[in-house]
């Protein structure tokens, strides 16, 4: 009996594959570590630096921080906004039993982002206005502000004061900069 090629359609590439498996695992994989690089490029160069595991800590401490200060349907909202490496980090060590921080202060806000450098000598402040312009890039001005809604008003005014925020090596983010 000769085995009849069976033409099945592919919908993340809308053709029609003989081949069941015709997609690259491996190069699907590169491609999200690739996008998360780049976001850890794009917060390295905002805050001219080549330390790689300084703009990890920064985007992890950051997102853990802003997480625990969300409402879970919003943490999902913005994490389906997200590229799959980035999500992780978002949900990594989420406890919905410990929810909510609702940090009132900045500085305890910012206080609980330190711990996440893990005793990194950095400028915490300025890192995390470098992570949160990164992300308003890269979702949509929608979802940062329903994000910014549900955030206790001081921290609301640090989002703010972090797009507005200028130095050499960035520039204020443009609304409509983000990644569809």
């Amino acid at each position: 009996m000769e085995d009849k090629q069976i033409r099945r359609p592919c919908f993340c590439c809308k053709k029609m594959e003989i081949k069941e498996n015709h997609h690259d695992t491996l190069g699907i994989f590169a491609k999200h570590t690739q996008k998360a690089e780049e976001w850890l490029n794009q917060i390295k160069e905002r805050a001219g630096s080549s330390d790689s595991k300084k703009s990890l800590a920064a985007l992890r401490a950051t997102l853990h921080r802003l997480r625990d200060n969300l409402t879970p349907e919003t943490v999902l909202h913005l994490s389906s906004q997200l590229p799959l490496i980035i999500k992780g980090i978002l949900v990594e060590n989420w406890h919905l039993s410990d929810w909510p921080t609702k940090d009132k202060k900045v500085d305890v806000f910012l206080d609980g982002i330190e711990e996440g450098f893990h005793n990194i000598d950095v400028d915490v402040e300025i890192w995390i206005y470098y992570v949160l312009q990164v992300l308003s890039l890269h979702i949509s001005p929608g979802e940062v502000e329903k994000i910014r809604k549900v955030l206790p008003r001081e921290l609301r005014e640090l989002w703010e004061v972090t797009l507005s925020f200028e130095n050499k090596y960035s520039s204020p983010i443009s609304e409509g900069e983000y990644d569809d």
